[in-house]
C-alpha cells in the first residue's frame, strides 16, 4: 500500500502485482486492487493538469477478498478527501492542499483507506 507513483492501469499495478479490478476476476493467491474502479469513475487522489490519477493505492489479496466473515475481510475501499484537505480557491481550486511558504497544508496526494470488517458472534 502506499504512493505506488504509478495509476492502476500502469504494467506495474497490472502486470507485475497483477491487481485485478474486480474480485470475482482474481485467482488463487492473486491480487485485487478497489481503486481501479474508482479512476475509471473519474475519481483520484492526485491530479496533474486537471487530469486525476490515482497513485495512492492498497492492493489486497485473495484471502482477504473471500466471502468467509469468521476473520477480517475487506469490504469497501475509499478516499479521504475532506473539505480541509481540499485547495478552496485559484489556479488549484479542488486539488488536494499542498503545503507552500504562503498557506498551511497537508499534501499533493489525498490519503486513501479501506474497511476491513469480521462477523460477531
Amino acid at each position: 500500500m502506499g504512493d505506488l507513483n504509478d495509476g492502476p492501469f500502469n504494467r506495474s499495478v497490472k502486470v507485475a502485482l497483477g491487481a485485478k479490478a474486480k474480485k470475482s476476476e482474481v485467482p488463487e493467491f492473486g491480487t485485487f486492487n478497489p481503486f481501479e474502479e474508482m479512476v475509471n469513475k473519474g475519481m483520484g487522489t492526485i491530479a496533474f493538469r486537471d487530469s486525476w490519477d490515482i497513485f495512492d493505492q492498497i492492493i489486497i489479496t485473495e484471502s482477504i477478498i473471500k466471502p468467509d466473515f469468521s476473520t477480517f475481510k475487506y469490504w469497501k475501499a475509499g478516499i479521504f478527501s475532506k473539505p480541509y484537505l481540499i485547495t478552496t480557491s485559484g489556479q488549484y481550486k479542488g486539488y488536494p492542499l499542498r503545503h507552500s511558504l504562503t498557506e498551511v497544508g497537508f499534501s499533493d496526494h489525498f490519503p486513501v483507506y479501506i474497511y476491513l470488517i469480521k462477523e460477531m458472534k
